[in-house]
């Protein structure tokens, strides 16, 4: 057996520098939730939430100066506060609850003329339904197994479900969701038969040929998809989900005062951690070494803890103003478009490592006048022109959706087409980046868009 020694580098990250990016990678929600479970496991720490509580709430005359102020984002201050006042009548008076859409067909179910046999087999049906309001697979196969159903009493059962309210509810598939919903609204013979023939050439957009098959004339193919699109495809969706809703907290807000931006990291949402001083007392009270020792690690671990947390919020803050100072534009004026930025120009500007500041953006929100968005949006690559400054990626996207608003519905333009008129305007792009820009879009093609 032969034996080596071999030297090698590698880089480790202490527990204390992975706490560190660990605290640093969270967005508010998830750093308000750290903080709370910290301050349960370190008797040293505590939290509070008094910067929240010393917020004030908005005098009269101040809301009258947001109003004549000519700044939009104070009007918007005002707006949003209305709002606000609005949410909290609301609940002072109660609002009705949401039903789902489950506990809607159970009422129905409950209140109709049958047998208890029957509608208990209908009940779960109901259960067995999604929040689209489809019904799960294989539920009605369960059904009949579960209480003892022959075939034909579950499809009776079957299409006492789909005749409830909402129209289509209980379907296994689109087409039946269509047919059911086109049936109770005596659609035409026209209507129906594409929906159970050609409902994919439709959906890319083969009029002509649809109609050349169905031997009718454009008007009546027209007004027979009118009558399609009037149906709802998820009936589901007016209802409440089990699901909860997820809110995005604003990780900072740029605030604009004329000409200059004032960028704050959110603070309010987040309750300030500190040490207490209650080990003091415990040092003179208990002198003996065991208690010096725990005392002495869990103090450092919370100092540790305080130091991470503002650290993150300095580290973001930097940050963050030096996007929105190279965005500054986007920032200014209605129609300013983002510039090409990297993580790379931004770790120099702050002098850290580019992961320093991949962690610093990740799943945070910024919230400025225009609405709240994601930090990394404002990250773009940089494409050539003609001219000596370059465009970013979203201004190429900005630039293909304006063109395709203002095409010719009945001739639109192809991906040659937009190329060609990009290349006319001094961007140089090839024909697959204009097709990927326009899918992460959600546009259609030519074939898609073209309207008869």
């Amino acid at each position: 057996m032969d034996l080596s020694l071999q030297l090698q580098q590698k880089q480790m990250l202490s527990q204390r520098m992975q706490q560190s990016v660990e605290i640093l990678q969270m967005n508010t929600l998830a750093l308000s939730e750290y903080i709370r479970e910290v301050s349960e496991e370190n008797p040293l720490l505590d939290w509070t939430e008094e910067h929240i509580a010393e917020k004030e709430e908005p005098s009269l005359l101040q809301k009258l100066d947001w109003l004549q102020e000519g700044d939009e984002q104070n009007r918007g201050y005002y707006q949003l506060d209305m709002e606000n006042e609005k949410e909290r009548e609301d609940l002072r008076f109660g609002k009705k609850e949401t039903q789902s859409l489950r506990e809607y067909l159970l009422f129905q179910i409950h209140i109709l003329p049958l047998h208890q046999r029957q509608k208990t087999a209908l009940c779960f049906l109901a259960e067995s339904t999604e929040e689209s309001g489809y019904l799960e697979t294989d539920a009605l196969q369960v059904a009949q197994k579960k209480y003892g159903l022959t075939a034909l009493e579950a499809e009776k059962l079957l299409l006492q479900l789909q005749s409830l309210d909402p129209p289509g509810v209980g379907a296994r598939d689109l087409k039946e969701c269509l047919l059911i919903q086109l049936r109770q609204n005596n659609a035409c013979e026209t209507a129906m038969h594409i929906v159970e023939t050609y409902l994919q050439d439709i959906a890319k957009n083969r009029m002509s040929y649809v109609a050349k098959k169905l031997h009718v004339s454009m008007e009546k193919l027209t007004k027979a998809l009118e009558e399609i699109r009037s149906c709802v495809p998820k009936p589901g969706s007016g209802f409440c989900g089990n699901q909860p809703v997820e809110y995005v907290i604003p990780d900072v807000f740029v605030e604009r005062k004329g000409e200059e931006l004032f960028v704050t990291v959110n603070k309010n949402s987040v309750p300030r951690l500190f040490v207490t001083p209650s080990y003091q007392k415990l040092l003179q009270q208990d002198q003996s070494k065991e208690t010096k020792e725990y005392i002495t690690q869990k103090l450092k671990q919370a100092e540790w803890a305080v130091q991470c947390v503002n650290r993150r919020e300095s580290t973001l803050l930097e940050t963050t103003t030096q996007i929105v100072l190279a965005q500054k534009e986007f920032f200014l004026y209605p129609n300013g478009t983002l510039k090409p930025l990297r993580m790379m120009d931004i770790a120099e500007r702050i002098q850290m490592h580019e992961s320093t500041v991949s962690r610093a953006v990740k799943e945070k929100y910024l919230q400025c006048e225009k609405g709240v968005f994601a930090l990394v949006d404002f990250f773009s690559q940089a494409m050539a022109t003609d001219g000596m400054e370059s465009i970013s990626a979203q201004s190429i996207q900005n630039r293909i959706e304006t063109i395709i608003t203002q095409e010719d519905k009945t001739h639109p333009y192809s991906d040659r087409e937009l190329t060609e008129q990009l290349t006319a305007a001094g961007i140089h792009i090839s024909r697959r980046t204009v097709a990927k820009y326009r899918e992460s879009m959600g546009i259609p093609s030519a074939l898609g868009r073209k309207q008869y």
